[in-house]
C-alpha cells in the first residue's frame, strides 16, 4: 500500500536544508518528495505528521545486542579484566533463548531512539536473529568467530553457514563474517575468512586496535596480506591506529564504525577521528554492546564524538560531520540506499518531535545544531524501516509478544545464579 506523510519538515541528508515536504512511499521505497503531495488514489494511506521533523533513519554500525543481559557488570574494569573475567564466563552459558530475549531488549531500545539499521557481532545468532526479524530493524548479522582448535573453529564457521543459508536477503536481514580480532583468530584463519567473504559476496566486521597493547601483536600490514580487506569490512574502534595504519584503512576503503562511549568506558581513549577523515576514511558510529556503553543511544554517540574532535581546533569538525557519521556514511559502508531521504531509496526514517522545549527556537537555521548537540533521543515519535511503523508513539507495532521484560528478567535471572554456583 501506497503511504504519504504529510506536513512535516524533512532533513534530506546531512548537507541539505529543512524544508516542508511530502513523502510518498510505495514497496518500502521513495517515490516522491514534493511540497505538497496530492492525493489521487483512494487506496493511499495519508500520515499527518505536524510539528514533527523528518530524518533519514539512525544506522548503528558495531553492536552486540545480546549484550543487555550483562548492562551494569564490570563497569570499572580494563578491557581484558571485563572481557576475561566478565564477560567470557557468562558467554559459556548463552543460549539462543538467552540470545533472543536480550537482543529483543536491545533492539526496542534502539528503535525507540529512531536507529533503522545495525550491524552486530556476537554468539547464538539464531536467537539475534529471530528478534530482529520479529522488531523489524534492518540488520547485518555476524557470528563471532575466535579460534581455540580446529574442530571449534569450523563449528563456528559451519554455524556462520547455516545463519548465512536461513537468514541472508530475508526480513530485512543480511550475514556476513564476523572474526572477532587478529588476537583471537590468527591471521591463517583471517586468510579462510577473507576467502569465504569473497565466495558468498558479502561483508565482515572485526574489533581492530581497540586497546594500546594490541599494537604489539599485530599489525595492519599483516591484516593486509591475509586478503581479509580485499572485501567490504567494517573495522570496530580502531583507536591506536597511527598514519601508516590509516593509509592501509584508507587504500582498502575500510570503513571505521567509532564507539566514542565505550572507548572511553573501558579506558582505551579517543580516536583520531578528524586525522581519519584527513585521509578519506569513511567513518562511522556504532554504540557497542550494552555491557560496555551502556546506553545504545547513537544520539549521545553523535554528540560526544563530536565534542571530543573539538579538541583538533572547534572549526575542523562541523555539526554536517557528525549526522553524516549516523547516516550517509552507514549507507555507504553497507552498500544501501540508506543514510539519506531522496527518491529511489529504502524508506527508513527517524520522525522527531520539535514541539519541546530542547528544540526551542525552532528555527530551521538552528535545527541541525539542536540535533546534535540538544535534542535528546526520548523526543523520538516514530521510527520507520521499509515503509513499515516498527515503533510508533511508544508501541512497537510488529512485535506479538507482550510478557518480555519478565521473560528477561527470569532469564537474567538463571543465568546470574549460575555464575554464583561457580564462584
Amino acid at each position: 500500500m501506497k503511504k504519504i506523510l504529510k506536513n512535516a519538515y524533512v532533513l534530506m541528508s546531512a548537507d541539505a536544508e529543512i524544508k516542508k515536504m511530502d513523502i510518498l512511499i510505495e514497496n518500502g521505497i521513495i517515490i516522491e518528495i514534493e511540497e505538497n503531495i496530492e492525493n489521487e488514489d483512494n487506496t493511499v494511506e495519508l500520515i499527518d505528521l505536524k510539528d514533527k521533523l523528518i530524518l533519514p533513519g539512525f544506522i548503528n554500525t558495531h553492536t552486540h545486542l545480546a549484550m543487555s543481559l550483562f548492562r551494569g557488570i564490570g563497569d570499572d574494569l580494563t578491557l581484558k579484566e571485563w572481557l576475561f573475567d566478565v564477560m567470557f564466563p557468562r558467554e559459556e552459558l548463552l543460549t539462543d533463548e538467552l540470545t533472543y530475549y536480550g537482543s529483543l531488549i536491545s533492539t526496542m531500545e534502539m528503535l525507540s531512539k529512531g536507529t533503522t539499521t545495525v550491524v552486530d557481532m556476537y554468539l547464538f545468532m539464531n536467537g539475534t536473529a529471530d528478534a530482529v526479524k520479529d522488531l523489524g530493524v534492518r540488520a547485518y548479522l555476524t557470528r563471532g568467530l575466535g579460534y581455540d582448535n580446529d574442530e571449534g573453529w569450523k563449528r563456528r564457521i559451519d554455524e556462520t553457514i547455516e545463519l548465512f543459508e536461513k537468514y541472508h536477503n530475508k526480513y530485512n536481514i543480511k550475514v556476513g563474517f564476523g572474526p572477532h580480532a587478529p588476537y583471537t583468530c590468527p591471521m591463517n584463519k583471517l586468510e579462510e575468512i577473507a576467502e569465504l567473504t569473497e565466495k558468498y559476496d558479502t561483508f565482515a566486521t572485526i574489533h581492530l586496535y581497540e586497546a594500546k597493547h594490541e599494537r604489539d601483536m599485530y599489525s595492519f600490514e599483516d591484516l593486509e596480506k591475509t586478503g581479509l580487506f580485499k572485501n567490504n569490512v567494517i573495522a570496530a574502534h580502531c583507536v591506536h591506529v597511527d598514519d601508516k595504519d590509516m593509509k592501509i584503512l584508507a587504500r582498502n576503503e575500510i570503513t571505521v564504525a567509532h564507539n566514542p562511549s565505550s572507548n572511553l568506558k573501558l579506558g582505551n581513549g579517543i580516536a583520531p577521528i578528524i586525522k581519519m577523515l584527513e585521509h578519506e576514511i569513511n567513518v562511522t558510529l556504532g554504540t557497542d554492546g550494552a555491557a560496555s556503553n551502556n546506553t545504545l543511544n547513537l544520539w549521545e554517540e553523535m554528540r560526544l564524538a563530536a565534542l571530543l574532535q573539538k579538541s583538533y581546533g572547534p572549526e575542523k569538525f562541523k555539526t554536517e560531520e557528525a549526522l553524516r557519521m549516523v547516516w550517509e556514511n552507514g549507507g555507504y559502508a553497507l552498500n544501501e540506499k540508506i543514510g539519506r531521504i531522496e527518491e529511489g531509496y529504502k524508506a527508513d526514517f527517524a520522525v522527531i518531535d520539535i514541539n519541546n522545549i530542547e528544540f526551542y527556537p525552532v528555527d530551521l537555521n538552528r535545527l541541525k545544531s539542536h540535533i546534535v548537540y540538544s535534542a535528546p533521543s526520548n523526543r523520538v515519535y516514530a521510527t520507520m524501516v521499509n515503509g513499515e511503523w516498527v515503533y510508533y508513539n511508544g508501541e512497537f507495532p510488529k512485535l506479538k509478544e507482550n510478557n518480555y521484560y519478565e521473560k528477561f528478567h527470569e532469564l537474567y535471572t538463571n543465568l546470574e545464579n549460575k555464575i554464583k554456583e561457580k564462584e
